[in-house]
């Protein structure tokens, strides 16, 4: 395969492979999320139903009206509940949990009062949904605090690495390993088929014989039988040591075209001229020939004539 096409579709399938990985990654973080909510809400429902006795009495909503009166509309109490942190069962670090309660006082006296917005969460709070509880529904006697609004909320502080260590990483784990091999792979077995293609020798000082040429590896040339050094040009020794050092002798036209010039978008025509210019050097001054296999690959023979 072409290395440029080979490296395109390295990049293309990592770029697919991180977008799902970040996409299961989002799904799964935003589920995890939920479910904190869904924790904290049935949790505040719990408390309020426990604590509604203390938090609605009359004393209570009296006190409610003096605080706004005193500091304006609305008033917000913030708090750690041990009751609200108990119930949670799913929500991180309870110890970083609370309840915010709002109060609202609608009676006309107060609307001179100075006014203030309701207290808002820090950005990494989680908050559960809001439970409104007016004054008017305990069926207060007393006319003073029927126009008090109460409402709460649960809340966690968890952070953004908090709520990814709570959700599912299992599908976005495997498209990321999926991601890193995807961009490895081909680095990984174009190695391997250089290797495949050119081993190394074990001996270097050896030398390599085939037909009635020798290959030295020690001083990386060639030799005729009568022991005087073949010369040959940088690219034609390269080619040579290939078939000497393929088990088979043979190689294959792309193999050659990537090993030698690697990153070229067509050598074809520069392995042709070097093929023409390498043969007769070859069969002149041994009893060797490269033969073609029907265009697609390269032998390296030795001539009938010498095997009778």
């Amino acid at each position: 395969m072409n290395t440029r096409l080979s490296a395109n579709l390295s990049v293309l399938g990592t770029s697919l492979m991180l977008i799902l990985s970040f996409s299961f990654g989002f799904h799964s973080y935003t589920e995890a999320k939920k479910t904190i909510v869904t924790d904290l809400n049935q949790a505040l429902q719990q408390t309020i139903l426990q604590n509604s006795h203390l938090w609605m009495s009359q004393d209570s909503i009296r006190t409610y009206v003096n605080l706004s009166k005193l500091f304006g509309n609305p008033v917000s109490i913030e708090s750690y509940n041990k009751d609200f942190s108990e119930a949670l069962s799913y929500t991180p670090d309870k110890k970083k949990t609370g309840i915010v309660i709002h109060v609202l006082n609608k009676d006309p006296q107060t609307e001179n009062a100075p006014a203030k917005a309701n207290k808002k969460l820090n950005e990494y709070y989680i908050a559960s949904d809001t439970i409104i509880w007016a004054s008017s529904i305990a069926n207060s006697p007393n006319a003073t605090t029927d126009h008090i609004g109460i409402s709460f909320q649960g809340y966690a502080n968890c952070s953004t690495l908090a709520v990814i260590g709570l959700s599912d990483k299992s599908l976005p784990g495997l498209f990321l390993g999926l991601a890193f091999l995807s961009a490895i792979l081909p680095l990984l077995l174009k190695r391997y088929r250089k290797e495949l293609i050119m081993p190394q020798s074990i001996y270097p000082e050896k030398t390599i014989s085939f037909g009635n040429l020798n290959l030295s590896c020690e001083t990386a040339s060639f030799y005729k039988e009568n022991e005087e050094k073949l010369k040959l040009t940088p690219q034609q020794y390269a080619l040579m040591e290939m078939f000497f050092l393929s088990p088979t002798h043979i190689l294959n036209r792309s193999d050659i075209c990537e090993s030698l010039w690697p990153g070229k978008i067509n050598a074809d025509e520069t392995l042709n001229t070097l093929i023409r210019r390498l043969r007769p050097l070859v069969e002149e001054n041994s009893n060797l020939k490269i033969t073609t296999d029907r265009g697609r690959a390269y032998a390296l023979e030795i001539k009938k004539s010498d095997h009778l």
